[in-house]
């Protein structure tokens, strides 16, 4: 079936009883503004995620294309809206009355994007009720039809009222909600589930470059939370990983850094023969959170360059696993 008809090329259409007439004639621009009007009620049912009220709007829609039906067909005992139909919606406007407090005067939209449309619907109801009106002057519009369209120019302004104050509820909600993370932010820990996510993280990528390494996890004091072994992984690399990440706690910096700080004639010349856990190549990251040392990592089994790369790669990921 053809989209196109060709049938309205010259300027008429048919309604729905068959009856041609000019695309200028007032029921047809009538249509247009019901057609409208039912779109862009869909549209604002897309932007809101309530369910009940998307059920209502879209009732209200089924309303909206009864009176196109009416319109279109010039016949009001077949499709016509009920008194109940009214009923129905003005007890939607007393509900949300009942939760707003409406202010006396003109309202300027645009708190929020949700009340705008709504109130973009309203306008547009209020233009399909006028030319309705005008219909209805020479071909008869079923009265609960016209009152239906009146209601629910009502109901899109409290409905955009009741929008204002419930997202700003939200927003204030939110709000909390983030002052508290922010005043918490440094709370977070490392435990032995974020460990071994995070180390899964750094196996996938060194299985990336064909590289079986150690990988080894610490809390904030140093102490070994996870430590994991990939096959072919040389012997002695669970020490060293282990060692790594320890060091990049107790001196709160890569072990990479250190090794500079640690060649002859620099300050922390000698630091190693201190601490036998302490290593001075690198390979070992502090993990941080929100500027915060919350635990470290170490890698070894590569060449230097790719444990450090590895080190730095699981440390810079791990605020994407807590995410």
């Amino acid at each position: 079936m053809s989209v196109y008809t060709k049938t309205g090329d010259d300027g008429y259409t048919s309604l729905l009883n068959g009856e041609r007439i000019p695309k200028d004639d007032l029921r047809i621009e009538t249509l247009g503004n019901l057609d409208e009007l039912t779109s862009y009620l869909g549209f604002a049912k897309a932007q809101i995620d309530d369910d009940s009220i998307k059920k209502e709007i879209e009732n209200i829609q089924i309303k909206v294309k009864v009176i196109l039906s009416e319109i279109a067909d010039g016949k009001s005992d077949k499709w016509h809206i009920s008194e109940n139909d009214v009923f129905d919606i003005e007890r939607l406007i007393d509900d949300y009355q009942n939760m707003v407090k409406i202010k006396n005067g003109f309202v300027i939209p645009g708190k929020n994007q949700i009340s705008a449309l709504l109130d973009v619907v309203r306008t547009i109801t209020r233009k399909t009720e006028r030319s309705l009106i005008e219909v209805d002057k020479k071909y008869s519009v079923n009265i609960n039809s016209k009152v239906y369209i009146n209601r629910l120019s009502d109901y899109l302004f409290v409905l955009a009222r009741y929008m204002e104050i419930r997202m700003e509820i939200e927003e204030k909600v939110e709000d909390i909600i983030r002052k508290h993370y922010r005043k918490n932010k440094g709370e977070i820990k490392l435990n032995l589930d974020i460990a071994k996510n995070l180390m899964a993280k750094v196996e996938k990528k060194a299985e990336s470059i064909n590289l079986p390494v150690a990988i080894a996890i610490v809390d904030m004091h140093g102490n070994l939370i996870a430590a994991h072994f990939m096959d072919g992984t040389l012997l002695e690399s669970m020490n060293l990983a282990i060692n790594k990440a320890y060091t990049s706690v107790a001196l709160k910096m890569p072990t990479h850094e250190l090794s500079k700080l640690a060649q002859p004639g620099q300050p922390l010349y000698g630091i190693n023969t201190t601490d036998n856990r302490i290593v001075v190549f690198g390979g070992g990251c502090p993990i941080k959170h929100q500027g915060e040392i919350v635990g470290g990592i170490g890698v070894s089994g590569g060449t230097v360059e790719q444990d450090i790369e590895l080190s730095i790669y699981g440390a810079d990921v791990f605020e994407e696993v807590i995410s």
